[in-house]
């Protein structure tokens, strides 16, 4: 028995509308970021993945009384113990970060980057992509093991009852929500080199 991946292609529903509303939120929080930038002399300022601030990136070194260069990532930060970084840290902190896109997830009752099935010495996890407006295509991949249905029948009744809690098994009980169409992986790949080839015909 081994962990594989369903697909599932999603184009509207609750989830779709949250999406909608974090990527609205996060060209607001672009604007703000930029400006940011610019009233440091900055190139442009990267963010990390989970939203959160990252660093700038300058064509010259900056004040060293206000910016420390993190060498790993070749990005700089604002100090925090200098008059001058506690001043850009502060405009840092006004921009409105919102969460991640795939933290509309959370809807269908699946969580991104936290472990919903464990096999061996592996975790497996939820994960969301896809295309935001006008596009409106998403899709998400489920990990998955194939069960017996009297088994997974049977552990609903213990759990119910509180005799028996199992993480796999409670992974395994999710349920489709409605609108969501079950697709293959290859067909992901199809429609998103589709997408993209539209995209840069544009």
């Amino acid at each position: 028995m081994s962990v594989y991946k369903r697909y599932f292609r999603v184009t509207k529903g609750p989830m779709v509308e949250e999406i909608d509303r974090l990527q609205d939120l996060m060209t607001v929080a672009a604007v703000h970021a930029e400006q940011v930038a610019q009233q440091v002399g900055g190139d442009f300022q990267t963010w990390q993945s989970n939203g959160g601030f990252a660093g700038f990136k300058f064509k010259t070194a900056p004040c060293q009384k206000t910016f420390r260069l993190l060498k790993k990532h070749g990005l700089w930060v604002p100090r925090k113990n200098t008059p001058e970084g506690k001043e850009v840290w502060t405009a840092i902190n006004q921009v409105p970060l919102p969460a991640p896109a795939d933290s509309a997830l959370k809807l269908v009752n699946l969580t991104p980057n936290f472990p919903a099935l464990f096999h061996g010495s592996r975790w497996y996890a939820p994960t969301l992509w896809g295309f935001g407006k006008p596009v409106s295509v998403w899709f998400v991949s489920v990990p998955w093991l194939d069960v017996d249905p009297a088994e997974l029948a049977a552990y609903k009744a213990e759990r119910e009852a509180r005799t028996r809690r199992d993480g796999n098994l409670d992974h395994l009980c999710w349920e489709v929500p409605a609108g969501w169409e079950e697709v293959k992986h290859w067909q992901v790949e199809k429609e998103s080199e589709e997408i993209n080839a539209r995209t840069k015909a544009a």
